[in-house]
């Protein structure tokens, strides 16, 4: 049986997409000698839905003892509102920006989140993701917005959502986020049965480019299309596209939502 470990990219159908990856293996995936550990096979397990655009979720994405771990160090984030210049409406979320990899600020530390975020961000792991979602990274990468793309960067996140207000507006993402992954972790306060639709990531069906990108707005303003329900320990992901608009509803009072999330770049040459 042929596992996504063993797949390699097709580079003459997905040019673009090599190109990528050859910029990141020089970039964050430097450390790929180096990685503790492998979740590649994890991307095998990956559940994949195309409308109202592709996205996948992988469920159990951390083993238990690296999933707690995550969550025992929590305490230790400097976790503020979020505040992107240049947005009108984010929502309610807070977090802090654990790793900033880019070619002027390589990232690391040894805490729990640093050493999973070196697996995340190897270029084995890396090409294997991006193998598997290839189509729609090559499409997303022929797209007038992303032409300038030349440097590979990694980001990690800790996101904080809480409370009635809402947490996270509709919006889609810069075109130069080529990839995000969210694992959802915990939830925690007096949930309902409604709680994992709500503190799930919901999806819209929108035509290509008629938003623009990083202009958030209420969730009610849109009709939702699908759901990825919160679970802990799942791993939600998303190829970027012009009409991935998606959001994050919350909206329960004393409830509390907390995620890692990651994102792979391909920056304009500025």
């Amino acid at each position: 049986m042929t596992t996504t470990a063993d797949r390699s990219l097709d580079r003459k159908q997905f040019p673009r997409v090599a190109a990528f990856l050859d910029a990141y293996a020089e970039g964050p995936g430097q450390n790929d000698d180096s990685v503790a550990f492998d979740l590649r096979h994890t991307i095998d397990r990956a559940a994949v839905t195309t409308a109202p655009f592709e996205v996948a979720t992988i469920d159990e994405f951390l083993p238990p003892e690296l999933y707690n771990a995550v969550l025992d160090e929590w305490h230790t984030y400097d976790i503020k509102p979020v505040n992107l210049p240049g947005s009108k409406y984010v929502g309610s979320r807070q977090g802090t920006r654990l790793m900033n990899w880019t070619r002027d600020e390589p990232g690391t530390s040894t805490a729990t989140w640093g050493k999973l975020a070196d697996v995340l961000r190897s270029a084995s792991f890396t090409s294997a993701l991006f193998t598997r979602f290839a189509p729609t990274v090559e499409a997303n990468l022929s797209h007038p917005d992303v032409a300038d793309a030349a440097t590979a960067g990694f980001m990690m996140w800790a996101n904080q959502d809480h409370g009635a207000d809402e947490a996270l507006g509709a919006h889609i993402d810069g075109l130069h986020k080529l990839l995000t992954i969210v694992l959802y972790l915990d939830l925690q306060g007096p949930t309902t049965p409604d709680s994992n639709r709500l503190w799930g990531t919901t999806l819209y069906d929108i035509e290509p480019d008629s938003l623009k990108t990083v202009d958030f707005s209420p969730n009610a303003a849109h009709r939702p299309a699908g759901v990825v329900e919160f679970r802990p320990n799942r791993a939600f992901v998303m190829p970027n596209s012009s009409n991935a608009l998606h959001g994050v509803a919350g909206g329960q009072e004393g409830v509390t939502r907390r995620s890692l999330m990651w994102g792979y770049w391909f920056f304009g040459d500025r």
